[in-house]
């Protein structure tokens, strides 16, 4: 009887879920003592970048994770060694999407956004932190079984007498419509009633928060790796550092309206030789980069990038998306530039760890009006953790900031089209720029003297240690 009724609930619901179903388918002046001596290698050139790809490891992820723990370490042991207070870290980041996929250059930009993410909360957390923390223990047995009262056996004998007569005439059609369906009758069989009740138990949680909130403002990537492996996951590593003296180089450029002397010790190359000479490469350089020109000008370079997601067969799709990839990058380039100057940020993390034991019993009430008892013992860790965090910046009237060039470049592994656009800041740009602003002239300076610098291919344009 009760066998009849369950079959024919299951049974309405099978007919409604397969309406439901065909429906949806029928609808379907400044302090200057900062010198780049690397500041001509590349961020991470296409010759280092193939052969990494060459080497093909098996877990892209923990090659450049390893790769920057052991710059990291090298560059903590000297700044240790000079006495320097320089605060560096790395973040790592998976490119969600595989190569053959049209949006996996704006996965790859993305990957790396993420990776300075990481390491930007690494630094926030070590610069503030508040710590909260809970424990609770919970310990708990009886030996009283759950019960079923008289007027629940009796009630349920009624219900069966009356309604065994109700299903009779059904119970045969029914089974056969299941049938129909694929669906085997005997697996709908009514269970008998039953209670359940915790005998035992005993639990430990552990909950620990931690809150990080604060100015990060002069932190740059001073290093990234890039690797692809055998099963063409692609992982990126991003180095951050910061110091007090990086810090407030930046904030005296912010606040110099141009009015900067030269140092032509420190001239490298015009920014215009720099940038074509390493055009190639620009799409490895991520953030902003500090570099001397040829009259030792201190210039602030910010490189954004851009995928393209065109079909690459589809010649006139893939031109209309670059003017969009090269806004995007323009933006991007933007970005960067007011993180230099201004940036803050919060990280929230918790975690709850459980470790619960118990023992549960269930009565079942059988045909013959008796109960049967069963116990059951369960232990299981349960795990939950969390983080959010947060990087705002905003900077109001910047001025002298115009665009040095762009460029567009195939990825030399993947072959996917990524745009770019690099932005720069000159202290004769900011100066002229006022002086057209207010209608006045500005007095030419003597140029400085320039340094020749023999450029060597590297990984990265790495930040030289003495700007920290």
């Amino acid at each position: 009887m009760k066998s009849s009724i369950i079959r024919s609930v299951v049974l309405s619901f099978c007919f409604a879920s397969a309406g439901i179903l065909a429906q949806e388918q029928a609808t379907e002046k400044v302090d200057l003592i900062v010198e780049d001596k690397d500041s001509e290698q590349p961020a991470s050139s296409n010759q280092e970048t193939v052969k990494a790809n060459k080497e093909q490891p098996e877990d892209a992820y923990a090659y450049v994770e390893e790769k920057a723990r052991n710059y990291i370490s090298e560059k903590r042991r000297k700044f240790s060694s000079q006495n320097k207070q320089v605060f560096i870290h790395s973040g790592t980041a998976v490119i969600r999407l595989k190569p053959t996929e049209a949006g996996w250059a704006d996965a790859r930009v993305l990957a790396y956004t993420e990776a300075q993410q990481k390491a930007r909360e690494k630094l926030l957390k070590q610069l503030y932190t508040s710590v909260a923390s809970e424990t609770i223990r919970k310990s708990f047995k009886t030996n009283k079984l759950p019960q079923f009262t008289p007027s629940e056996i009796e009630n349920q004998s009624k219900l069966e007498a009356l309604l065994s007569k109700v299903v009779a005439l059904a119970d045969a059609t029914i089974d056969s419509q299941l049938e129909e369906l694929g669906v085997n009758p005997s697996e709908y069989n009514a269970a008998p009633p039953s209670k359940r009740k915790n005998m035992m138990q005993k639990a430990i949680t552990q909950s620990v928060s931690t809150s990080s909130r604060g100015d990060i403002t002069g932190s740059q990537i001073m290093k990234s790796f890039e690797k692809t492996d055998v099963n063409g996951n692609t992982a990126v590593t991003v180095v951050i550092a910061t110091s007090n003296k990086k810090k407030n180089f930046l904030a005296s450029l912010r606040k110099s309206k141009g009015n900067i002397e030269p140092s032509p010790e420190k001239a490298k190359l015009s920014i215009e030789d720099y940038l074509e000479k390493h055009r190639s490469n620009l799409m490895y350089q991520i953030g902003t980069k500090m570099h001397w020109d040829e009259k030792g000008y201190p210039v602030i370079l910010s490189f954004g990038m851009s995928g393209n997601d065109c079909n690459i067969s589809d010649y006139e799709e893939c031109v209309d998306n670059r003017e969009f990839s090269y806004l995007d990058a323009e933006l991007n380039a933007w970005a960067h530039i007011s993180e230099a100057y201004n940036l803050v940020g919060s990280v929230d993390s918790a975690s709850t760890t459980t470790s619960d034991k118990s023992r549960t019993a269930t009565v079942t009430l059988t045909d013959d009006n008796t109960t049967e008892t069963q116990e059951q013992t369960v232990a299981k860790i349960i795990k939950e953790t969390s983080l959010t965090s947060r990087m705002a910046s905003s900077v109001k009237g910047l001025t002298g900031v115009q665009e040095a060039t762009r460029w567009s470049a195939k990825h030399p592994v993947t072959d996917r089209e990524v745009n770019g656009v690099v932005l720069v800041w000159h202290p004769l740009a900011e100066q002229a720029t006022r002086a057209f602003k207010a209608n006045k002239n500005v007095k030419k300076k003597v140029p400085g003297g320039k340094v020749s610098f023999d450029p060597k291919s590297g990984e990265s344009i790495e930040a030289d240690d003495e700007d920290f």
